[in-house]
């Protein structure tokens, strides 16, 4: 009896230690992967010579792998709503959302200047990993909070990310929720496909 207790106190402890080292990794890979990422893009849009279109497409084939926009956008969704959907208007949504975001993140390279990009060190939250980055020019701070999870199939990716204090699901799920309080799904898809913010 107590060489059986031991034997499972030692396996908890061993399964403990693993998991600790497979954080350790992951935080090592998501700064890793992250300051690569940032350093590549901050070089693109720094050089004046590239065009805008050309900027676009080489930002965005190396910006949109880093995210699950699929997970994204069930989250901005909301459990309820998304299980109300069938299977080809999940898909559609899914698409809308992630060219939403997208060209949001797009349209705000336009408004850099000379910021320098932070990474903080990687913290680990329960089973996620969260990446603070501040955005520095001059006297003005501008801090982001980027969230990973772990998918079997791709590794880590940023399901969420908080700007200033302020979950970009958040606030996603707050203005469908509204749009879908007063108008069918098919006006939100009008809305997503439109808008740029």
């Amino acid at each position: 009896m107590l060489k059986k207790r031991l034997l499972n106190i030692m396996s908890i402890l061993m399964l403990l230690g693993l998991t600790s080292t497979l954080f350790a990794d992951g935080k090592i890979e998501v700064e890793t992967n992250m300051k690569k990422v940032i350093g590549e893009v901050t070089s693109i849009i720094q050089d004046k010579k590239i065009a805008k279109t050309q900027r676009d497409a080489q930002v965005d084939d190396l910006v949109r792998p880093l995210f699950d926009f699929g997970l994204m956008g069930r989250l901005s969704l909301g459990k309820g709503a998304w299980k109300k959907l069938t299977k080809q208007e999940r898909a559609e949504f899914s698409r809308l959302f992630e060219e939403r975001v997208m060209r949001s993140y797009m349209s705000k390279l336009d408004l850099y200047t000379d910021e320098v990009v932070v990474i903080d060190d990687a913290i680990q939250v329960k089973t996620r990993i969260h990446l603070p980055t501040r955005l520095m020019r001059k006297n003005e701070k501008r801090e982001i909070l980027y969230k990973f999870y772990k998918s079997k199939k791709r590794g880590w990716l940023i399901y969420d990310v908080d700007i200033l204090g302020v979950s970009i699901i958040q606030t996603y799920r707050t203005q469908f929720a509204g749009i879908l309080k007063e108008d069918s799904f098919a006006v939100l898809l009008e809305k997503l496909q439109t808008s740029d913010s």
